[in-house]
């Protein structure tokens, strides 16, 4: 876990470049075993954290734990509880939609507040397997900060796998492993 941070440190360090005549994804994928959800959160926390601050980097943190409650309404959820007798694929189609388009406002507003800065996202399971991130993260490529997201997975084949599922998201993100 140490390896990444300390990779993860390095480009950080590198102010982000909005004037280039390309325009890439500047987002980052933490990819960590998902046994160790409860160690990357430690780390990120008590060790990672503390260190941003003493550097001076600017950073926001976004726990997904009570996300998706907290971005659906009463009337949603009730409509969704009639949807999922009629049609569960449906409804879980349909709550992915809403998910995943409230998580994009929720980087964008975040993002906002920390121009240059850094987003991080953890607690991503939380959301599985509803949101699909590299959809999210395809619709932020022209935020001012990097979205540092958690990813609990591994890559096999070339192919990202988030909670030993295929993952079938293109990430153009920059991705660093837990070894």
């Amino acid at each position: 876990m140490e390896s990444m941070f300390t990779a993860l440190l390095e480009i950080l360090k590198t102010p982000l470049r909005h004037d280039r005549g390309v325009k890439t994804d500047s987002s980052i994928l933490l990819i960590y075993p998902p046994g160790r959800e409860l160690d990357f959160r430690e780390y990120l926390l008590d060790t990672f954290v503390p260190e941003l601050d003493a550097k001076g980097i600017g950073y926001r943190l976004l726990d997904l734990t009570g996300f998706l409650f907290a971005g659906l309404s009463e009337e949603q959820i009730e409509s969704l509880q009639e949807d999922e007798f009629e049609d569960y694929r449906w409804m879980q189609q349909g709550l992915s939609k809403r998910s995943e388009a409230a998580l994009q406002a929720r980087l964008t507003e975040e993002a906002a507040k920390v121009p240059g800065g850094n987003v991080f996202v953890y607690a991503t399971v939380a959301l599985y397997p509803l949101v699909r991130y590299g959809e999210v993260l395809r619709g932020l490529r022209d935020l001012e900060a990097r979205i540092v997201l958690g990813f609990p997975g591994e890559e096999r084949g070339g192919k990202l796998h988030f909670m030993n599922q295929a993952d079938g998201a293109n990430y153009l993100a920059i991705k660093l492993f837990a070894r």
